[in-house]
C-alpha cells in the first residue's frame, strides 16, 4: 500500500513538474506605445527591425538594430493609425496582384523564391505572415486614400486639348471625342 502510494505520489510530482515547468520562463514583452486601442510592444518593434534588415539585405547586428529602433517605432505607429482608419472606413479590397508582385520582388532581391523567403523569415524567428500583413495594410491604405480623394482629382484641360490636337493632326479628326475621353481617363489614373 505504501509502495503504490509512493509511486502515485512520484508520478504526480513528475507530471506536475513537467506541466508547470514552462510557467517559470520569463516573457519579455513590454508595451512601448498605445495608439487608440492598439498597442505597440517590444516584440512588435523587434519583428519590424529584423524584417527591415532582412529586406534591405543588412546584417543583423546590435549596431544596425539600435540605429533602426526609432524608425521602427514610427513605422509601427503609422501602421496602427492606418489600420484604425482602414477599419473605420471598412476597407477590405485591395489589389492582390500588387501584393504578389511585391512579395516576388522581395524574394528576387534576396535571390530566392517565395518558399525560400519563408525559410529566411523562419530562420530569423520572424513570422512570414507578419511581413505580408504589413504590405497588405499599405495596399488597403492606398485603396482608402484613392476612395476618399478620387473625385478631387483635377486635370489640366489645356494639356488634354493639346494632346487632342496632336491626335487630330496625326489621325485626321478620327474619333476625337473618344480620344478626348481616353486622355481624360488616363490623366485621372496617372494622378
Amino acid at each position: 500500500m505504501k509502495k503504490t502510494s509512493l509511486i502515485i505520489l512520484s508520478i504526480f510530482i513528475l507530471i506536475n513538474n513537467l506541466v508547470f515547468l514552462n510557467l517559470y520562463s520569463e516573457i519579455k514583452n513590454n508595451i512601448v506605445v498605445k495608439v487608440g486601442e492598439s498597442l505597440v510592444t517590444s516584440i512588435d518593434i523587434q519583428n519590424e527591425i529584423i524584417t527591415k534588415l532582412i529586406i534591405n539585405r543588412q546584417e543583423i547586428t546590435q549596431e544596425n538594430i539600435n540605429s533602426s529602433k526609432n524608425n521602427a517605432v514610427k513605422k509601427l505607429v503609422n501602421k496602427l493609425i492606418k489600420k484604425n482608419e482602414i477599419k473605420k472606413y471598412e476597407i477590405v479590397n485591395y489589389n492582390k496582384k500588387d501584393l504578389e508582385n511585391y512579395v516576388d520582388k522581395i524574394a528576387k532581391n534576396l535571390n530566392t523564391n517565395i518558399s525560400g523567403l519563408k525559410k529566411i523569415f523562419n530562420q530569423t524567428g520572424i513570422n512570414y505572415e507578419y511581413f505580408v500583413e504589413n504590405h497588405r495594410v499599405e495596399l488597403l491604405w492606398n485603396t482608402l486614400i484613392f476612395k476618399i480623394y478620387r473625385d478631387q482629382i483635377n486635370v489640366n484641360i489645356i494639356d488634354v486639348e493639346n494632346e487632342i490636337e496632336k491626335i487630330r493632326v496625326n489621325n485626321n479628326n478620327v474619333n476625337l471625342e473618344k480620344a478626348k475621353k481616353n486622355i481624360l481617363d488616363q490623366k485621372k489614373t496617372k494622378k
